[in-house]
Formats: structure tokens, sequence, C-alpha cells
């Protein structure tokens, strides 16, 4: 198996008020929430993340031959994964995550309600994860990951050796029997235009056997003040 540099670190917002608050504070208020994004973006608005989709790649970024920044990769065709091709492959998906981290979050709009602001990431959000993020290899696994997520079970009720530690800002690492999954979350806003916010979230995730190595992207969110998170889509 080919192995997947760890490129992406962040360090996020949160927001104060109390998840049991938050969409009935927004209604009375009018307030929306805002979009947040990674400090480790190098980006202050979203016209900031304009700049680096048209930037060319930096010296040893891997990317298909053809293109030569973040807009040309996601221009081709499936958000340029079927472009991807090679020894690198793993290399070349890792910048094509960054390149839709990217354009996710330049579309993102406020959300006018919002169950996900005040989540901290960190190990508290072990019990709230959805199993879909744990590493389903199999259509077998796959499959049952969905039942149980139609079931509203987490991750950790379908995987008792799960635990979850901090691996530093808005970084969270989960490890059990087998597996290590880092997730990453990049930012919160109204990805899929419903109104609610969301999470952008990567997972890297790793075979403590051998040398499986994967990344995956994901939007998140929440439906209630005690709901468990679910998987909007899964975008990588």
């Amino acid at each position: 198996m080919r192995t997947l540099p760890l490129l992406f670190i962040l360090a996020g917002a949160s927001c104060a008020l109390p998840p049991q608050d938050t969409q009935k504070t927004a209604t009375r208020q009018g307030r929306g929430f805002a979009v947040q994004f990674s400090s480790r973006l190098n980006a202050s608005s979203q016209s900031d993340l304009d700049q680096q989709l048209t930037a060319a790649f930096a010296d040893g970024t891997a990317h298909p031959a053809n293109v030569g920044n973040c807009a040309e990769m996601l221009a081709l065709g499936a958000r340029g994964a079927g472009s991807i091709a090679g020894p690198d492959y793993l290399q070349q998906r890792s910048t094509l995550v960054q390149c839709t981290v990217l354009q996710e979050l330049r579309g993102a709009t406020p959300a006018g309600s919002s169950f996900v602001a005040a989540l901290k990431w960190d190990e508290s959000i072990l019990p709230l994860l959805p199993p879909q993020l744990a590493i389903n290899v199999s259509d077998e696994s796959i499959r049952a990951a969905e039942a149980a997520a139609k079931a509203n079970k987490s991750w950790a009720d379908t995987d008792k050796t799960a635990t979850a530690g901090t691996d530093g800002p808005d970084r969270v690492m989960v490890k059990g029997d087998g597996f290590i999954v880092r997730l990453i979350l990049w930012g919160r806003g109204d990805l899929n235009g419903d109104g609610v916010q969301d999470l952008l979230v990567q997972t890297l995730d790793t075979l403590t056997e051998g040398t499986y190595r994967y990344t995956r992207l994901f939007i998140l969110t929440r439906k209630s003040a005690d709901g468990k998170l679910s998987v909007v889509r899964e975008l990588l």
C-alpha cells in the first residue's frame, strides 16, 4: 500500500453560545452564524480563498501534469478525481482534498440556525461522531455504517474499542483496535444551502497493521441540540 503525508492541521474558532440556545437565539435576534475557516488557510476572508484557488501550486505539491492550480484541478471532471493516477495517487488525492476545502468554504454562506456552533472539536466529540467516519473499506462495512447511522447510533456505539483524544487545535485522534483516524475540522458554515450550519471535516485514516493510508472529506451537521452528528455528504 502507498502512504499519504498528513499535510493539514487546523486551528479553528468556536462559538460561545451553548448548544441548546443556538437556534432560538438566531431566530429571535435575526442573527446568522458566520462562516468560519481555519487560520492555517492564511485567509482573512472568503475572497482570499479565491486567490488561493488560482495561485500556482507550490513546489513539491503533487498534482496532474496538465494543471497548475486548484481551480484548474477542480475544473476537471468529478472534482479532478478522474485525472489522478500513477504512483503518487494518494499525494495527488491529498492535494485535491486541500483544493476542495478551499472551494467548499469559498462557497459557504452564513447559516440562519445552528446546532454545531458551540461544539468543541476535542475528545468530547466522540459520542456524536457518525459511524461513517470509521475506516470502512468493504461494501459490507459501508452498508453497516449507513444502517447504524439510520438507527441513530454513533461511531462509539458501533465500536467499543474507539477512544478519542485531542491531537492539536480542532484536531481529534480516534484510536481503536487496529486503526488510527485523525479528524480535522476545517470550517463551519452553510455548505449545502439549507440554512443550517455544517462542519467541513477531513479524515486521515491509518491501519496500524500494514501501510494503509487514506484521506476523506465530509460535510457533517446536526439537526437538534441533543442529536448526533450526521453525514450530509461525503465529498471525497
